[in-house]
């Protein structure tokens, strides 16, 4: 991958237990199709990433190969195996990309756009991590027990997705830090803020959902559905 500058690092080696199945879920069907490979086609589509790692459970390295061969991706894609925790995983996939920026997606947010990705890498030049976030909408309280407690002022709170920009130089700081946390990180942005870099804000699309559990996978069936009307 060399004289490359963005990689794309798509993460789909998740078991999926929460959607009940013994597929991994990045290789469960959506509307027909692997789950990994709706993200991956929108962002190997984008004019400023040149290729892309797809990290997937060890073993299904072959069957990753097939799909992307029958797929309409021209781009090239390095597939590798994942590991234990998430963070590994990722890291994995951040050492397969000799390039100077990564663009880390979780495989199981399919409705990622270009927007997005344009949103996020609009903030490369002066920051070297940023975030997708999307507004918090709903009332939130704190609860002990059966009990609402306080409720928590929304304004100062997002939720966070992806896609995620990471300097792949300083990235890579941050993984060797990580072998000492007492938890595995909820994501890489964690470890870079433990390290005092900053973290920047894009603002991201809430149709760009995980899909976790079977209700998620009913809602995306049902959006595809509706966009092919």
């Amino acid at each position: 991958m060399e004289g490359t500058t963005l990689s794309a690092i798509n993460v789909a080696a998740g078991s999926g237990t929460r959607l009940g199945g013994p597929t991994p879920k990045g290789f469960i069907r959506l509307a027909g199709k692997p789950l990994f490979l709706y993200s991956l086609e929108v962002l190997l589509s984008h004019e400023a990433v040149a290729d892309a790692v797809l990290v997937v459970p060890e073993g299904f390295e072959p069957k990753a190969k097939k799909i992307i061969a029958g797929s309409r991706i021209k781009k090239k894609v390095v597939i590798i195996a994942g590991g234990k925790e998430r963070w590994q995983s990722v890291e994995n996939g951040v050492r397969s990309a000799a390039v100077e920026w990564v663009l880390v997606h979780d495989a199981a947010r399919p409705f990622v756009t270009k927007a997005v990705v344009d949103a996020v890498l609009v903030k490369k030049d002066n920051y070297d991590c940023v975030i997708t976030v999307t507004p918090e909408v709903d009332t939130i309280r704190t609860s002990s027990g059966d009990l609402a407690g306080e409720i928590v002022d929304r304004r100062s709170l997002v939720r966070v997705g992806t896609p995620q920009l990471f300097r792949r130089r300083v990235l890579l700081e941050a993984f060797a830090a990580a072998r000492d946390c007492p938890s595995p990180p909820t994501d890489e942005a964690v470890l870079m803020q433990r390290m005092g870099v900053p973290v920047a804000l894009a603002w991201g699309d809430p149709m760009n959902f995980k899909i976790t559990t079977a209700a998620d996978l009913a809602i995306a069936e049902a959006l595809i559905a509706h966009r092919h009307q």
